[in-house]
C-alpha cells in the first residue's frame, strides 16, 4: 500500500461494512485519506471525517417487507439507518459481528426496527449458511417488482440494497470525481457482491478462492486470500513481479 501511494496510485476501500468500521482496516493499512465506498456502494464517504459525498438508500416499501418476512422466519435481521445500526434480538451472530466490525448496536423489536426517521442504506439478514439459500429463493419471490438487489457477501449474508447500487457504480461514480477512466482502475475482490465491480473495471483481478462466477466476470485470478493474492497480484501489474499464479480469468477470454 505504501509504495502504491507514494507514486501517486489512489488506494480505495470497496466493502458492505458501514464506514466507521472499515476506517479501522483503513488505518490499518495505512491507506491515506479519501474516499471509501460503504455499504456494497449504498454510500460513498470521504474518510476519516466520514463526509457522505453519496448515498442510496433501500426503497422503503421493499425494506418493510422484506424485514417483516424475515421475523417471520425467526431469521436475524439488521438494519443500517445511515450511521446506525438496529437489529431484531440479541444473539451470537450479533455479538460477534459488533466484535468483527468495531460498531455499536441497538436491539429493537419489530415495531421500533421498522420505526425508522429515513429509509435504511442496507439490510442485511444472518442466519446458518442452508437457511440463507432456503430463505433467499423466497426472499426474491416477495421482492420481485421491487427496485432492489439482493445478493449474499458471505456464505451466511444474505444483503438488500437498491436495485441500482453497486459497487461498480459506486466505483464508477469515485473514478468520475477523480477524473479517471474504467482503463485506469484496478479491482481485486472475491465474492458476489464484488461483481459488477469487477466486470466495470479496467483490469479486474479475483481472488484465488472466489466461486467460479466471480471468476468469470474478472480480467485475472490471483493466489487465494491466505497466499497474499492481493498483494501478488498489485507487484504483478503495477510493478511487474512475475507471478506463475495469475492466470486468465473468464472476462479475456470471452
Amino acid at each position: 500500500m505504501a509504495r502504491a501511494q507514494s507514486e501517486g496510485i489512489r488506494v480505495i476501500l470497496a466493502t458492505g461494512r458501514m464506514a466507521q468500521s472499515a476506517d479501522v482496516f483503513r488505518r490499518a493499512l495505512g491507506i491515506l485519506p479519501g474516499p471509501m465506498i460503504s455499504y456494497n456502494g449504498a454510500e460513498v464517504v470521504s474518510m476519516p471525517e466520514n463526509a457522505v459525498w453519496v448515498r442510496h438508500p433501500v426503497d422503503e416499501k421493499a425494506a418493510r417487507a422484506l424485514v417483516t418476512l424475515a421475523l417471520s422466519q425467526n431469521i436475524l435481521v439488521q438494519v443500517y439507518v445511515a450511521d446506525e445500526l438496529w437489529v431484531s434480538r440479541d444473539a451470537e451472530r450479533v455479538r460477534d459481528y459488533v466484535k468483527n466490525n468495531h460498531v455499536p448496536v441497538s436491539v429493537r423489536d419489530q415495531e421500533a426496527l421498522l420505526d425508522w426517521p429515513e429509509p435504511p442504506v442496507k439490510i442485511l439478514l444472518q442466519a446458518e449458511p442452508e437457511v440463507v439459500d432456503r430463505f433467499r429463493p423466497v426472499a426474491e419471490r416477495h421482492m420481485a417488482g421491487h427496485p432492489v438487489r439482493l445478493f449474499k457477501s458471505q456464505l451466511d449474508y444474505l444483503e438488500m440494497v437498491g436495485e441500482q447500487v453497486g459497487k461498480g457504480r459506486a466505483l464508477a461514480e469515485v473514478a468520475d470525481r477523480l477524473q479517471l477512466s474504467a482503463n485506469q482502475v484496478m479491482a481485486i475482490g472475491d465474492n458476489e457482491n464484488d461483481m459488477d465491480m469487477l466486470a466495470w473495471a479496467g483490469l479486474g483481478i479475483a481472488m484465488g478462492q472466489s466461486h467460479d462466477d466471480i471468476k468469470a466476470v474478472s480480467d485475472f485470478v490471483t493466489a487465494s486470500v491466505d497466499e497474499g493474492g492481493a498483494a501478488e497480484a498489485m507487484g504483478h501489474f503495477l510493478w511487474g513481479v512475475s507471478s506463475p499464479r495469475i492466470e486468465a480469468g473468464g472476462k479475456v477470454l470471452r
